[in-house]
């Protein structure tokens, strides 16, 4: 009888092993695609940006997170946010939802006074499949040292490039680089930092994030504003030419100033 239990206490605790290790598979793999599930497309017929969806209080209410100039050089009062819902395991369609951002030519977000950050709180549709990512998860000074963020960490970041999408449904596509800067403290001081990665038209407003460490959730370092050219002219008898390339670097605003204008809404 004491062969058999011990058979069966070791079974159990087999069992509870392989089910620990498939759980946590899962959820470092859901660290992505959280984030995938909260970043949306903002589409106008002038332009199109990047966004994502953050929550202050589990659901409760929902802020859309951007870079300021996606609101800014958007005309007229409206943009459209493409959410997206889930019909079956591995299909999803689109929810295009409308957002006013302007009313009598005032704008309704909440702009950072210094920095290309813009939040404007949002209501998701019915049905939306949308992950419920925490503004506690925004990284600030004293995390960023405890984690000790360095340069060469991979970071990830997620748009729109040129309005391409990652499927029929709207998703983002997923790309990643090295961060280039130092220092990166205080961010006060720095603003913002570089990653080493092309960016384009459209990628402007998406989330920039890493893994922290010994946890699966992932830590916002900030968001995309733009990126690095190097701009050169060529002079002849009778022509100038103006060029620009790029530089291959991604512009990114710290986190702490997304959590600045937060704090600045009404």
């Amino acid at each position: 009888m004491l062969r058999t239990f011990s058979r069966l206490l070791f079974l159990s605790c087999l069992t509870l092993f392989l089910l620990g290790s498939s759980s946590l598979q899962a959820e470092v793999e859901d660290l992505n695609t959280q984030m995938l599930r909260a970043t949306v497309k903002l589409s106008h017929s002038d332009s199109t940006g990047t966004g994502f969806i953050l929550t202050p209080d589990q659901g409760k209410n929902f802020l859309l997170v951007t870079a300021n100039h996606v609101l800014d050089k958007t005309t007229g009062n409206e943009t459209t946010i493409i959410f997206r819902s889930k019909v079956a395991e591995g299909e999803y369609k689109k929810l295009p939802t409308k957002l006013s951002i302007r009313k009598d030519e005032k704008a309704l977000w909440t702009k950072h006074p210094s920095e290309d950050v813009a939040v404007i709180a949002v209501t998701p549709p019915e049905g939306a499949d949308l992950a419920l990512v925490s503004t506690d998860l925004l990284a600030t000074d004293e995390e960023l040292r405890q984690t000790h963020v360095h340069p060469g960490k991979q970071i990830v970041f997620l748009g729109y490039p040129h309005r391409e999408e990652a499927s029929e449904a709207g998703f983002p596509i997923l790309r990643d680089g090295p961060i280039a800067t130092f220092p990166l403290l205080p961010t006060q001081k720095t603003k913002t930092f570089y990653v080493s990665s092309d960016i384009f038209s459209g990628d402007s407003g998406g989330p920039v994030y890493t893994s922290r460490p010994d946890s699966t959730a992932p830590m916002i370092m900030g968001v995309v504003h733009g990126q690095r050219f190097v701009h050169n002219t060529v002079k002849g008898d009778y022509i100038t030419v103006k060029t620009h390339h790029q530089f291959g670097l991604a512009i990114v605003v710290h986190a702490s100033f997304i959590i600045e204008t937060i704090g600045l809404m009404k």
